[in-house]
Parts: structure tokens; sequence; C-alpha cells
């Protein structure tokens, strides 16, 4: 079983294990309750998660889009959830053949765990046989404290990674970012485009997220945009957060074909090229659609300027 990780070695840890889609307001709740278990415990907590995500090796037919890159999951995870260190499984069809028991057991002899925090519903293993009952007589056998939490829960809807990837495929970001607990996001490198939003008077920075990351239905967002690593929210250097809003979509106006991410800074022009950016989603503005010339979609994109910087200034929200 290959992984990666942060950890020293003989390290005594606790761990929480999962795919953690999105790092939501449940995720958040598991992980705090970790780093209270790993305290009274007087070891380290830590994520143990999975690359590529499970589902892309235990169901190949399926076209799975996840809410957060392997990148964007373990740094939200330090910000939101406060765990700094991780496990990060390479995910086969080897590994998704283990028992629960053979999983442990592997991963028992590379680390020393004195406790496993999960969700009330969590199961491991093939043919998810390893519920949490058995994680309980697992752990008695081999000294570890389980823990299970019980679901988090938002008017009465269980909060799920499922259930927010259906909010944001259909650009209803502000549902979505209610039970992320934070704003539905990208992370990656600003490309070169074909500079037609300068042009235009409104230039913009374009980012191509990679194949199976999930974005917003096409249209226009209001968006909070920053450099390097400021998502983080415990470091001493906080590198600028700019206003912006971004387009999604093909581009109808110009006959576009390829599915990008244009963002226009408010008030700003930095150099952004080969720069890699978090992107932030507030609210929605509308639907991508076809303007007749380049004069009509200029006005529209004033228009689109100006309610963002209202709700950006009043903090309200729009879809």
């Amino acid at each position: 079983m290959e992984y990666q990780t942060t950890l020293a070695a003989n390290e005594t840890i606790a761990i929480t294990l999962g795919n953690f889609d999105g790092v939501h307001l449940g995720h958040q709740n598991l992980m705090h309750e970790l780093q209270k278990t790993a305290q009274a415990l007087n070891c380290k907590p830590v994520l143990v998660t999975f690359s590529p995500h499970t589902l892309m090796v235990v169901r190949p037919d399926l076209d799975v889009s996840y809410l957060t890159t392997l990148e964007e999951k373990l740094a939200l995870t330090q910000s939101y959830g406060g765990i700094a260190d991780d496990i990060v499984i390479h995910f086969t069809p080897a590994v998704a053949a283990m028992s629960a028991a053979e999983f442990l057991d592997r991963l028992r002899e590379q680390f020393t765990i004195k406790a496993l925090v999960v969700g009330a519903n969590f199961s491991l293993g093939h043919k998810r046989q390893g519920n949490v009952a058995f994680l309980e007589q697992y752990g008695q056998q081999h000294g570890i404290v389980v823990r299970a939490i019980p679901l988090e829960e938002a008017e009465q809807i269980r909060i799920s990674s499922t259930h927010i990837r259906t909010l944001v495929g259909e650009g209803r970001i502000t549902e979505a970012n209610e039970l992320l607990g934070h704003p539905v996001m990208i992370r990656d490198v600003v490309r070169h485009g074909d500079h037609r939003g300068r042009l235009l008077g409104f230039p913009t920075a374009n980012l191509i997220p990679e194949a199976h990351k999930l974005l917003p239905a096409n249209g226009v967002y209001v968006v909070r945009v920053s450099t390097q690593d400021s998502i983080l929210s415990d470091g001493e250097h906080r590198p600028p957060v700019y206003n912006g809003v971004a387009n999604i979509g093909i581009r109808p106006t110009f006959n576009g074909k390829e599915r990008i991410v244009e963002i226009h800074l408010l008030d700003v022009s930095p150099d952004l090229y080969d720069q890699r950016l978090t992107v932030n989603f507030i609210a929605r503005l509308r639907d991508e659609q076809r303007f007749s010339g380049l004069e009509a979609l200029k006005s529209q994109i004033q228009s689109d300027v100006q309610q963002a910087r209202q709700i950006l200034h009043t903090g309200g929200e729009l879809e």
C-alpha cells in the first residue's frame, strides 16, 4: 500500500479517514472532534485520505466530478478543520479489494494509531463491511479508541458531499456555501488566453481546472480572489484578496468550445500570469448568454460589475 505523509517517523497519532470531498461542515465537525480526542490522548491528529477519489477506482464507469482537488482538500482541512498533518493513500484496485481488517493491519504496520474518529454511517474495506460495530471490535483488540460522531444536519437535510455537488452543478452557490461552511472554490494556475477581455476593457485571468474538478454551472459569479497560500487562515503573511467577477462557460458570443473560467478583478490589474489563484465564489449573477455584438456584451459586463460591487459592499447575496 503506497502512501505519502507529512508525519515524521514514530509519531503517535489519532486518525480520521475518508474522501472528505469539499471539507464541508460535517467533515469539519469530525475534524474538531479528532483534535479533542488527540489532545486527550496526547498524540497528533491526522487526516487519512485517498488519491484518486475512491469512486474513480471502484466505479470506473461513472463520470466522477469532485468538489475539491487533493491540494484544495488538504489546504481546507488545515484552514477549517485545524488538521495540519495527513496520510494520502494511493487508492488502487488492490487497496479497494482489501478487507477492513487487512487495510487497518497495513496501516498499523506503518503508524502507531491510538484513536480512530469516524462518522456514525462510516464503513471501510471491501464491500464496505468495516462498519462502526466492526471498528469498535477491532479497536478493542488492538488498543485503539474508536469514536463515532453523529452526522451533521442543516434544516433536517443531512450535509453530504453528494448533495453539495448537486447544488454546485446547478449554480446554487449560496446554498452550497452554507453547507460547506466556506465558499465554493477553485485553485489553479493562470493561463494565457486570447486577450479578448483586455480589448473589451475588462482584462481577465483565465483558468482551466483539471478534468474532474466540478465547476459551478455556466454563468457569471461574484468572486473573491487571492494568490499563493492565502486560503490558510493562521499564517502571519496574507497576500491581498481581490474582488472580482467570474464567467464560467464557453463564451458563446465568440463561438467558443472549451469550457474555461475567466476572472475580471475590480479596480486592479496585477500581473497574474503563471500565478496560482484561489477563487472563492460568493454569489451567482446570471446565466451565460450569447450577445449580438461586442457593445452589448460590454454593456452587460458593466452591469455585472456594478451588481457585484453592491453585493460585495453590502455582504448581500443574489441567486
